[in-house]
């Protein structure tokens, strides 16, 4: 695109405030609903820093591509599924022995035994989530 083109589509100056540039594009989309240059106008024109680094270059500025992680991201997402898979049995667990409990069959220990552990398994889990 030329360096003033995005202005041109919306039919609005250099100088237009964000509510002419908003105005303009819902009276251009209303009319050309498929228009996707009108669209792509007002998506730049309307964000302060990709308008600006259109005013400056020209250009329409395109969002850099995340990088995929690298080292052990999946190895770190391989134990936590392998921790979440833990926890649901341990939940399971878990309510098998508090409904023994609470039948009289069986005491309150394993019960509360079966209950930390869930619960350890559950906060490694969410410590492996900090390790980028």
């Amino acid at each position: 695109m030329s360096r003033k083109e995005l202005y041109d589509i919306l039919g609005v100056d250099e100088t237009a405030s964000d509510s002419q540039i908003k105005e303009a594009y819902n009276r251009l989309i209303a009319e050309n609903p498929d228009d996707a240059r009108i669209t792509e106008a007002y998506t730049v024109l309307s964000d302060m820093d990709s308008r600006a680094a259109y005013d400056v270059t020209g250009k329409i500025r395109t969002a850099p591509r995340r990088k995929p992680r690298a080292g052990n991201s999946d190895n770190i997402q391989k134990a936590r599924y392998a921790l979440n898979t833990l926890f649901l049995a341990g939940a399971a667990v878990t309510t098998i022995l508090f409904i023994l409990q609470w039948s009289g069959s069986l005491g309150s220990t394993p019960f509360y035994i079966a209950c930390v552990i869930s619960l350890i398994i559950k906060v490694a889990e969410y410590i492996l989530r900090l390790i980028p």
